[in-house]
């Protein structure tokens, strides 16, 4: 069981999951894979779910609650695909997801059988994916759960486009260490780079090292990378990219590269 949240980590409503859930199926295992997703904020969940569920064994329940449409007429969502079950809010948080995975079935969760009597306006998380996820857990198939539907809200992370002689992408994430992830992948590009890229944030523009890990950057130095994901990150060896170039999440920021034949392809 993957708890995935924009609670906050030491949230109690964390800790109200885990007991619904552990009430049904106490040896179950439950994983915090985040809690930390800038609060209602889809997007950036989307694109964290899509680059970290492959991590999990097979089989793995994802209960995912990014929802600041709880309590509207949004559905909620039981998604069986290839490998996995996600659970969560029929608003976009798990479409990139389940896409990549391939898609058997999606049930919107409606049997009030399978559900508790009292459920919570504000709260779904607790009474609504928590609690299925548990009777998922013990054998219940997804089946039971309401009926099949066809089509869920969709939602296309932002790709990066070119613009002349310059590639512009978007801060998707940063993370703990004020490191900025952009929506760059290393993949798109045709060609070998150059050790330097020239980076242009918010009318500044600075010339960062290429580099495969931070200690080949001085302390308290920019640089750039591919990271973990295979994103563009532009991080601060000891110090917080976010702070030195005054980024937040969802600013654009534009590379201008020497050569054509290194464009994204």
């Amino acid at each position: 069981m993957v708890l995935f949240t924009d609670f906050g980590e030491g949230s109690i409503y964390v800790g109200e999951m885990k007991g619904v859930i552990l009430k049904v199926n106490p040896s179950r295992t439950i994983v915090d894979l985040t809690h930390n997703i800038h609060p209602q904020n889809v997007l950036q969940g989307a694109f964290l779910l899509k680059e970290t569920f492959h991590f999990f064994p097979r089989g793995s329940i994802f209960v995912c609650v990014v929802d600041p449409g709880v309590g509207s007429t949004r559905k909620g969502l039981a998604i069986e695909t290839r490998n996995f079950i996600f659970l969560g809010p029929d608003n976009g948080l798990l479409f990139p997801a389940v896409c990549e995975d391939r898609v058997n079935r999606v049930v919107s969760i409606e049997n009030k059988a399978q559900l508790p009597e009292k459920i919570s306006s504000t709260f779904h998380g607790r009474d609504v994916f928590a609690h299925v996820a548990a009777k998922l857990s013990k054998g219940l198939d997804i089946g039971e759960l309401g009926p099949v539907i066809h089509k869920i809200k969709d939602l296309d992370l932002p790709t990066p486009r070119v613009e002349g002689g310059k590639i512009v992408c978007t801060v998707l994430f940063i993370d703990s260490f004020g490191n900025i992830i952009t929506n760059l992948k290393r993949s798109g590009f045709r060609e070998e780079l150059s050790r330097s890229l020239k980076i242009s944030i918010g009318g500044s523009c600075y010339t960062l090292p290429l580099v495969n890990s931070y200690h080949e950057v001085k302390e308290n130095q920019p640089l750039t990378l591919f990271d973990s994901f295979g994103c563009l990150e532009l991080s601060v060896n000891r110090g917080s990219a976010s702070e030195y170039f005054g980024v937040k999440c969802g600013d654009v920021i534009s590379i201008m590269l020497d050569k054509e034949k290194n464009l994204i392809s």
